[in-house]
C-alpha cells in the first residue's frame, strides 16, 4: 500500500529530520533527485522557475547541477520575499556566470515548446489565491507546450484538498519528497499532478492515515474446487421507475456485474408492471416483481421480506426516481436485513433528506455516492479535504463509504483508502451501476470495507481495459463489464 500524508505530517517529519540532517542537505538531496528525474525528459533548454521559499532552492539548487553538467539553462528568481537559502543560491549561481533574472512581468519569462521547465514558485505552503506576476506566469506555463516538473506539489495546488487556489501549474509530473500528498490525488489534484514521483532524501515520514491500492495489495481469492452456486451468495437489486425506463433498465448492468463479481444468483427486484420491459432484457440474472403504482414502487413489508429472503447483499436504488416510498424501504431494509445494504443512485437522494432513517440498522451498510449525491449526503461547503467529509460521513452512519470520483475515496470511519485506478472513459452513464453491482457481490462475500475497495480497484482496472480497445469517448458500462 502507498501511504499518503497529510501536510502537518509531512512539516512534522521535516522538523524530526533536522535534529541530523541540516536544511542545505536536505535541499540538495532533494536537487540531485530532480536531476535524476530532470536528465530523463528530451529538453533543449531548462526553464527554471523559482519562488522565494524552500521550493525556490530546490530549483536553484537543481539549476546548479545542471549548469555543471554542460546544460543551457534560464534562471527565474520571481517575487521580492526571499529566505536565506534561497539568496545563498542565487549567489552562487551568479558567481558562476549564470544570469538569474528577477523578472518584473510575465513577460520577462521566455517559455519555449522544446524546454523542460521547472516549477519550483511555492510549495506545500500554498493556502490562498494566486495573484500578481506570480498568477501571470501560471498562465503562461499552462499556455506553453514546454514539459513541465512540478517541485513537490504543482504551485496554486493546495497540498491537503487537492483543490487550486484560483490557478494552479498543470504539470507533466510532480516530483515530490519525503511522502506522497493528499491534494496530488484528492478532488482536482490529478488535473494538475500529472504523473506523480516519490523520491527518498532521507526522512521518514512515518504512519499515514490514508492509503493507495496497488496491484498486489488487492486479490481475489480462489474458488473452492467443491462449490456450487449457493456458495457465494445471492445479491438482490432493488430498481426501477415509469419515468426512468432507461435509467432502470441500467439496473440491469448492475446485476450483470454482481455476477461477474463473483456472486451465485443475481436477481432483479423491479415494479411488477414494468415486467415486460425487463423480461425482454435479462438473461442470466433472475426477476422478481414487486407491488407498484403504476410503476413506481411502493413500500410493502412483507414483499421487502421475500427480497431479503436468501439474500446476502441488497443494492437498493439505481432508477428509482422520485419515490416517497423509498426511504421507507430503505430504512426496513436497513433495520431487519443481516446482509449487507449498498444504497445507490436514487436511494442516496432520498436518504438525503433523513440520514436518521438507517440509525441502529442491523444491515452491513455501504454507500457509493458521486460527488454530487455525496454534496447532498453532507450539506456542507465542501471546504474540508474530501478524505474528512469521507470519514465524518462514514462515522455518523455507521457505514462504508465511497465517494465516486476520479480519484474514489473509501472509509469505513477508522480506515481509509483511495482508489487511483480508473479513466476518464468510465464517466458514462451506467457505470455507476457497474461499481454497485460489483460491491455487492463482494460484499456478500467479504467485509464492508474490503468489498469496497476491491470493488473500485478492479472496477477501475477494467474500465483501463476497456478504453484500451473502445477508446477514452466510446466505452459504455457493458464494456466494463465484459472486461471483468
Amino acid at each position: 500500500m502507498k501511504r499518503v500524508y497529510r501536510t502537518e505530517s509531512i512539516r512534522r517529519a521535516e522538523r524530526a529530520a533536522k535534529e541530523h540532517l541540516s536544511e542545505d542537505e536536505l535541499i540538495e538531496r532533494a536537487a540531485a533527485k530532480l536531476c535524476e528525474v530532470a536528465e530523463c525528459v528530451p529538453f533543449k533548454r531548462a526553464v527554471i522557475l523559482a519562488g522565494g521559499g524552500n521550493n525556490g532552492s530546490d530549483a536553484l539548487s537543481l539549476a546548479h547541477l545542471l549548469y555543471d553538467r554542460a546544460y543551457e539553462v534560464a534562471v527565474y528568481a520571481v517575487g521580492d520575499k526571499r529566505n536565506g537559502f534561497v539568496c545563498r543560491r542565487i549567489a552562487a549561481l551568479e558567481a558562476r556566470g549564470v544570469d538569474v533574472v528577477c523578472p518584473a512581468t510575465a513577460d520577462e519569462v521566455d517559455i519555449n515548446s522544446e524546454d523542460l521547465v521547472v516549477d519550483g514558485l511555492l510549495g506545500i505552503g500554498c493556502n490562498r489565491e494566486i495573484t500578481g506576476i506570480m498568477r501571470d506566469i501560471v498562465a503562461k506555463i499552462n499556455d506553453s507546450r514546454a514539459y513541465v516538473i512540478a517541485v513537490d506539489v504543482p504551485s496554486g495546488l493546495d497540498s491537503d484538498t487537492g483543490r487550486a487556489h484560483g490557478i494552479a501549474v498543470k504539470a507533466n509530473e510532480t516530483v515530490t519528497f519525503i511522502g506522497l500528498k493528499r491534494g496530488l490525488y484528492l478532488a482536482d489534484g490529478k488535473n494538475y499532478a500529472g504523473r506523480v514521483t516519490l523520491c527518498d532524501i532521507g526522512v521518514d515520514a512515518g504512519e499515514a492515515d490514508l492509503y493507495i491500492a496497488e496491484d498486489g495489495d488487492v486479490e481475489m481469492p480462489a474458488r473452492q474446487p467443491v462449490s456450487n452456486k449457493g456458495t457465494y451468495g445471492s445479491v438482490k437489486i432493488i430498481a426501477g421507475s415509469p419515468t426512468m425506463m432507461g435509467a432502470s433498465l441500467l439496473a440491469h448492468e448492475s446485476a450483470q456485474a454482481a455476477l461477474r463479481g463473483g456472486a451465485g444468483y443475481a436477481v432483479l427486484c423491479v415494479p411488477r408492471s414494468l415486467a415486460a420491459v425487463y423480461q425482454a432484457r435479462v438473461k442470466e440474472e433472475m426477476l422478481m416483481f414487486m407491488p407498484d403504482d403504476g410503476g413506481r414502487m411502493l413500500y410493502d413489508g412483507s414483499a421487502l421480506g421475500e427480497v431479503m429472503k436468501k439474500a446476502s447483499a441488497i443494492v437498493i436504488g439505481p432508477g428509482m426516481g422520485k419515490n416517497p416510498d423509498l426511504i421507507k424501504m430503505i430504512s426496513y431494509l436497513a433495520a431487519n436485513f443481516e446482509g449487507a445494504l449498498v444504497i445507490d443512485g436514487d436511494g442516496l437522494n432520498a436518504l438525503s433528506a433523513d440520514l436518521s432513517a438507517v440509525d441502529g440498522h442491523k444491515c452491513r451498510l455501504v454507500l457509493t455516492p458521486h460527488v454530487a449525491e455525496f454534496a447532498r449526503l453532507i450539506r456542507d461547503d465542501g471546504s474540508a479535504p474530501d478524505t474528512d467529509r469521507v470519514i465524518s460521513l462514514a462515522r455518523r452512519l455507521d457505514a462504508v463509504v465511497a465517494m465516486k470520483n476520479a480519484t474514489t475515496v473509501i472509509s469505513d470511519g477508522e480506515r481509509t483508502f483511495v482508489n487511483i485506478t480508473g479513466t476518464p472513459a468510465m464517466a458514462k452513464a451506467g457505470s455507476g451501476d457497474v461499481l454497485s453491482g460489483l460491491t455487492a457481490a463482494l460484499a456478500a462475500n467479504f467485509p464492508p470495507l474490503r468489498a469496497a475497495v476491491t470493488a473500485c480497484y478492479f472496477f477501475g482496472r477494467a474500465g483501463e481495459r476497456a478504453a484500451a480497445d473502445r477508446g477514452e469517448w466510446s466505452v459504455l458500462a457493458s464494456d466494463i463489464i465484459l472486461k471483468m
